[in-house]
């Protein structure tokens, strides 16, 4: 007979039999061992202790930070903002700044108003290979190397767009600021996608 036969007289046994019943309290059944990498796949997949992703974006991104989103409307642009003058420009005039964060590398090129180009850096041009590009310190001195050019060519006053989350994505902007650009307004161009390519399948240990 089973053990599962056995148990299931013991349970059922009647309170004249006492002792049978305390004696049921004995048994323990283990836990099914797979018969196949199919059984192992359905039941779940484990993980190494120490397979750790780690993380190469902005700073504080996988953190939340609560906003006061009552006074939010005063800050966005309105169509009058579009004919401010900043340092004596229009700011539809203003010349535009590129920044492109990859998780390898962070691109910086400026065109006028009317996206015609005026000057390009990276971090690879500015001295970093290899692994060294993707550091923020890295997308700091491009951002101060973008601003020096700025100012050379007698532009210091910009707007900026961003785009991606690499690890130069506002370190760039501080660069900017540190070599004296006047940056006025910073718009967020990082696409979003709902669903997004199928991903990688999970690694089987």
């Amino acid at each position: 007979m089973s053990i599962l036969g056995q148990f299931a007289k013991l349970t059922l046994a009647t309170t004249s039999r006492p002792s049978l019943i305390i004696s049921a309290a004995s048994i323990h059944l283990s836990s099914v061992l797979p018969r196949s990498i199919r059984d192992v796949h359905k039941s779940g997949t484990k993980f190494m202790e120490g397979e750790v992703n780690s993380f190469e974006g902005t700073h504080g991104a996988q953190s939340y930070v609560a906003v006061n989103t009552q006074n939010v409307n005063r800050y966005l642009p309105l169509p009058e903002t579009m004919k401010k003058e900043f340092n004596g420009i229009p700011f539809n005039e203003l010349p535009i700044l590129y920044i492109k964060a990859t998780k390898n590398n962070t691109l910086i090129h400026a065109t006028d108003a009317k996206y015609k180009a005026i000057m390009y850096t990276s971090c690879r041009l500015e001295g970093f290979k290899n692994a060294r590009k993707k550091t923020s310190i890295a997308g700091q001195t491009t951002g101060i190397a973008a601003g020096q050019r700025l100012l050379r060519r007698g532009i210091n006053t910009i707007r900026v767009c961003v785009k991606g989350i690499g690890p130069g994505r506002m370190t760039a902007v501080q660069g900017l600021a540190s070599a004296g650009v006047n940056v006025v307004s910073i718009t967020d161009r990082t696409p979003l996608c709902e669903l997004g390519p199928r991903p990688r399948k999970i690694r089987r240990v």
